[in-house]
């Protein structure tokens, strides 16, 4: 699977993506309860790829789909009742761009490994029921020596299947609060506020440059980036999003 036949291909079906998205924003009605169902459908799909319940390329169609259809549901979520469909259709660009680049790499490491017998379908030896992704931002030091930064390099290098599955929340389910954001973003924009801030939580997981942002204040809106962009913290950040 190229870039550009996966575009094309997720092009033509962008009203169904649309549609099954309107129809989880009815469903979940909030970003935190999207968020915690994705995290469950992370964790089902992995599971059904380890358990020989769907074949390779079911998994890797439903991951595809899942992803687009994830970061849909969150922009129309954020949008609210101010013309969410086309809030949808204006986030679009910025949804393939932003996610299947990165998800064709990871789909290829993945079919690596499996191919490699690093990863082996039928292993049920294996059981993450209550795996939680380890947090690189647990080490407020960043020390790339220190057990935690290990435990989120060897995370992102996928070679277990807690480890694939933390990748996989990292498409399906955390990114779901910065497409909130963006789908707010649109909305404010459209009412006529001038300036933003990025406000960050302050606390010990909080990321030198999530503070960068925070300290520049009210800024025009559009200058400041969503929450999980321009950041290390990517997809976990916290940043909250202000507007007047």
């Amino acid at each position: 699977m190229d870039l550009l036949s996966l575009v094309s291909t997720v092009t033509k079906r962008r009203g169904d993506y649309f549609s099954q998205a309107k129809t989880l924003a009815r469903k979940y009605k909030t970003q935190p309860t999207l968020e915690d169902n994705m995290f469950k459908e992370a964790k089902a799909i992995v599971l059904a790829l380890r358990d020989k319940q769907i074949k390779w390329e079911e998994y890797q169609r439903s991951l595809v789909d899942k992803t687009l259809i994830s970061a849909l549901t969150a922009v129309y979520l954020g949008a609210k009742d101010a013309q969410p469909q086309a809030k949808m259709e204006k986030a679009w660009p910025t949804v393939v761009g932003d996610m299947l680049p990165p998800l064709i790499k990871f789909l290829g490491e993945t079919k690596a490994r499996l191919d490699a017998g690093v990863l082996r379908i039928g292993d049920n030896t294996v059981d993450f029921a209550d795996y939680i992704p380890d947090d690189i931002l647990d080490d407020p030091a960043y020390d790339t020596d220190s057990p935690a930064m290990q435990a989120a390099i060897n995370a992102g290098n996928g070679r277990s299947w807690p480890a694939l599955f933390g990748r996989v929340v990292r498409y399906l389910s955390t990114p779901t609060f910065s497409f909130f954001n963006l789908g707010e973003y649109f909305v404010r924009q459209e009412q006529g506020f001038g300036e933003m801030r990025r406000a960050a939580k302050r606390d010990k997981r909080t990321c030198p440059d999530c503070k960068t942002w925070d300290a520049q204040g009210w800024q025009p809106i559009g200058s400041l980036p969503m929450p999980g962009r321009g950041c290390r913290c990517y997809d976990r950040c916290r940043c909250e999003i202000e507007y007047r």
